[in-house]
């Protein structure tokens, strides 16, 4: 027994690297085609064949893609430095390749009419939803097993772009978020075709600096798509939402496509003299009367409506307690109250406030600022 274990093992081992991680992505591609049959058998019992087909066709397809890229990507499953692959996928690319996944289902929802009631309505912002959270274990379980590679970030690339894509298309469909929210999703292809019509030109492309600010926009575009989804809310509360936070999105974009074509040059001193104040008043200072705006509003909101919890949100921002929570939670309640009760001066202005504070955090005079902490251990600093 003992000698063939060690066979076994022997065995295992002389296999190369590179067909070990194929043989464990046709089992990634078994999991991705069962997901597919056991949501058309779902589906089929709630509404009929010919509707489940039209979604499993779409979802494969998207289950086909996401495999693809992680196919083609398989000779990067090595960590930074080294050249020779890791012999397996690694927990954290395989919870990417999962998150690929969802949004691939996701994608089958695209070609049928909108679930208005049932479990069925739940699932496409129930999916995008899972994708995030998953989003948010991906790095983490990569450091934390030693495994990180460039496979990893090849794979968070693509499947960030792909989520941004599909997820607001729905969002557009279903009427929940305004047609101009798909520059959203057009941001990233649009700047990989300008940068190749630069090359193409003989323009040189020089390297983007580092940002944490690019992928904490990146994730706030995820939780403004995943709100709109839910049933739980509807225009204008969304509209207005995802109006306001698209802007610092779409000009992050702006600013690195002047990065990349040598416009300007974000080492340089006078960069850094224009832009550092900038950065400090608004992530400092300017969430201060905001946070003041915020108790006088949320008072008013009060008196009119007893929302007592717009309150209570209200001095957890007033003392900069879980700032960026407390105003993601408040743009939530004053979305969710104008969607069922009807728009208001002071329930739009606590959406306004609250987009403002979640995009600036509570800044100066803060108490408790948790999330920041945790934004810079997702990003691995």
């Amino acid at each position: 027994m003992h000698m063939l274990q060690n066979r076994g093992q022997t065995d295992q081992s002389a296999i190369p690297p590179l067909a070990r991680l194929r043989q464990q992505w046709m089992l990634v591609g078994l999991l991705a085609g069962g997901l597919v049959l056991g949501g058309f058998l779902l589906l089929r019992g709630l509404w009929g064949a010919t509707l489940a087909g039209r979604w499993a066709l779409a979802a494969a397809a998207g289950q086909a893609w996401a495999l693809s890229v992680l196919w083609r990507g398989l000779p990067d499953n090595h960590r930074q430095g080294e050249e020779a692959p890791l012999p397996t996928l690694g927990a954290g690319n395989l919870a990417t390749t999962l998150r690929g996944m969802l949004i691939g289902l996701l994608a089958g929802f695209l070609f049928v009419p909108r679930p208005n009631t049932g479990v069925s309505a739940w699932a496409p912002a129930g999916l995008y939803t899972l994708a995030i959270l998953v989003d948010y274990l991906d790095g983490p379980l990569a450091r934390l097993t030693h495994h990180t590679s460039a496979l990893g970030e090849r794979l968070d690339t693509h499947f960030d772009a792909l989520g941004i894509l599909i997820a607001p298309l729905l969002g557009v469909v279903y009427g929940q978020l305004p047609a101009w929210y798909l520059l959203v999703s057009a941001a990233r292809y649009l700047f990989v075709l300008g940068s190749w019509w630069l090359k193409r030109r003989g323009h040189t492309l020089y390297n983007l600096d580092d940002s944490p600010t690019r992928r904490a926009m990146a994730g706030l575009q995820m939780g403004v798509i995943s709100v709109a989804l839910w049933p739980l809310f509807a225009p204008p509360a969304t509209t207005i939402a995802a109006t306001l936070l698209m802007l610092p999105f779409i000009g992050g974009f702006v600013r690195d496509w002047l990065v990349v074509s040598g416009r300007i040059d974000p080492a340089s001193a006078s960069y850094r003299a224009l832009m550092e104040p900038i950065r400090k008043a608004a992530t400092s200072w300017v969430p201060v009367p905001l946070r003041v705006a915020v108790v006088a509003v949320a008072a008013v909101e009060m008196a009119q409506s007893k929302l007592w919890a717009a309150g209570v949100l209200a001095l957890l921002l007033a003392a900069g307690v879980a700032g960026r929570i407390a105003a993601m939670a408040l743009l939530a309640l004053a979305a969710l109250s104008i969607t069922s009760d009807g728009l208001t001066p002071a329930r739009t202005a606590l959406l306004v406030e609250a987009a403002a504070l979640m995009l600036t955090g509570s800044g100066a005079l803060s108490l408790w600022q948790p999330e920041d902490a945790f934004l810079r251990w997702r990003a691995g600093e």
